[in-house]
């Protein structure tokens, strides 16, 4: 028998909010001003933070939502992370919750469009299956801003990234995306299933490509000099 008091019991309440939370993020990302083609990640995942915020305020939705937490326990060996946002329901557990990893695709630049297909797999989805984040919970998700608009395209992109690193993912051949199993008629919406290194229990990523505005302009590039100065302040302040 389990109850909310027990850890099997705390995994499957945060597992039961997730059709909430994913609707919850694809609304609010509807009611956002588009960002610029070349924002940063950080500026569009705090700006979707408050907002969500305010979105689930209105809904009363039993979960707090926290940008940019730390683990302080991840699995044996693997790096403490930085989640960009994180849904935890008010029980006394803290490594009991949603993760959404925030990744930008399709990015115009001075050079053109960047896809950064392969970081939004290296450095977003194999922190889930390594144990980075959510290693006590069986469910996280991935939010893709795809800034030139082209979900479908960004969907193909990311899926043939997936299939060339699929064994490192803990997938099964021929490891493509599924339909999602909360929204099935979304095209928008994907999930893959994973098995991790230290934890035995099957994992699932829930993907979700929100489009931007392929007319949205650019923001102005940093100077190189500017950039160099930046890259200094930033080291000085870790040290």
């Amino acid at each position: 028998m389990t109850h909310v008091g027990s850890p099997e019991g705390w995994i499957n309440l945060i597992e039961s909010q997730v059709p909430d939370i994913l609707t919850l993020v694809i609304d609010t990302w509807e009611a956002m001003p588009p960002p610029a083609a070349n924002v940063k990640e950080d500026a569009v995942s705090e700006s979707l933070c408050r907002l969500l915020r305010q979105s689930r305020n209105r809904c009363e939705l039993p979960f707090r939502i926290d940008p940019q937490l730390v683990e302080l326990d991840p699995a044996a060996g693997e790096d403490q992370g930085r989640m960009d946002i994180v849904f935890s329901p008010t029980i006394p557990r803290e490594d009991i919750y949603f993760c959404l990893e925030c990744k930008r695709i399709n990015v115009r630049g001075k050079g053109g469009i960047r896809p950064y297909f392969v970081e939004y797999v290296r450095f977003g989805m194999f922190r889930f299956v390594r144990g980075q984040y959510s290693n006590a919970v069986r469910h996280g998700g991935m939010l893709a801003f795809v800034l030139n608009g082209d979900v479908t395209e960004a969907i193909a992109g990311v899926e043939t990234n997936i299939r060339a690193l699929y064994q490192d993912l803990g997938m099964a051949a021929p490891a493509a995306f599924q339909a999602s199993s909360i929204q099935p008629a979304d095209a928008r919406q994907r999930e893959t299933h994973h098995r991790r290194l230290r934890n035995p229990a099957p994992f699932v990523i829930h993907h979700v490509f929100v489009a931007g505005d392929p007319n949205a302009p650019a923001l102005p590039e940093p100077s190189a000099a500017s950039d160099k100065n930046t890259r200094k302040s930033a080291r000085r302040r870790s040290q």
